[in-house]
């Protein structure tokens, strides 16, 4: 997605979510506490919009969290609900040091670039991680029709006319797409999580869910 776009995403209201990610809150409900020190964790949320999952990262007792947008709406809006380790970036290029991050939140951003981007965006937080940190993410599954609109650009890569996002760039991936994407990662585990819209069944949202370690 462009900046202009997600300026004028986090410009809108409804765009200021309150609450986290069920499926993301399971699964760091699960993996946090097997951690060590837990308090001296180095986290960030690469994509962190209007920072909900930043209050889900501390509520895990979680102290050094840093939330990175390229949005600076979005980080206003951040800013506002008390949080200041504020970072205006693109994924592509992270202003952070080498083997700085324990905890790496990615849900809902990766998937918001073309194809081509991926290995651009995945070696960023590779550097980034330390040896035996955890990146937790999402991609847009190709079983997804909810995004699905707009002009084609080919290999599952659309320009979506999407209502608030209109002109951004949304790819979707196969799942045999998914390891290939993770191979500097030591391991990667992978699950799907899909819904409809209520009243039409037609319109599915379908994700893939992410866990890597490096």
């Amino acid at each position: 997605m462009s900046n202009k776009a997600w300026e004028h995403h986090y410009h809108r209201q409804r765009s200021e979510l309150a609450y986290p990610d069920e499926n993301l809150v399971r699964m760091l409900k699960k993996e946090i506490p097997l951690l060590k020190n837990v308090p001296a964790i180095n986290a960030a949320d690469i994509g962190c919009g209007s920072g909900r999952h930043l209050h889900l990262l501390e509520d895990l007792g979680l102290r050094n969290v840093i939330g990175m947008d390229i949005s600076m709406q979005g980080l206003r809006i951040c800013k506002k609900n008390r949080f200041h380790r504020l970072i205006q970036c693109d994924n592509r290029s992270i202003p952070v040091k080498d083997g700085s991050l324990d905890v790496i939140v990615a849900w809902g951003s990766l998937h918001y670039a073309k194809k081509e981007d991926i290995p651009v965006m995945l070696n960023e937080i590779h550097r980034i991680l330390k040896k035996g940190g955890i990146l937790f993410a999402t991609l847009r599954s190709s079983r997804d029709t909810y995004l699905k609109k707009g002009k084609h650009l080919g290999n599952n890569t659309w320009i979506t006319d999407l209502d608030d996002i209109t002109g951004s760039v949304v790819s979707f991936y196969d799942e045999k797409e998914i390891t290939p994407s993770f191979t500097s990662f030591g391991s990667c585990q992978y699950g799907i999580i899909e819904r409809s819209l209520m009243g039409d069944l037609s319109k599915k949202l379908s994700h893939w869910v992410i866990k890597a370690v490096r």
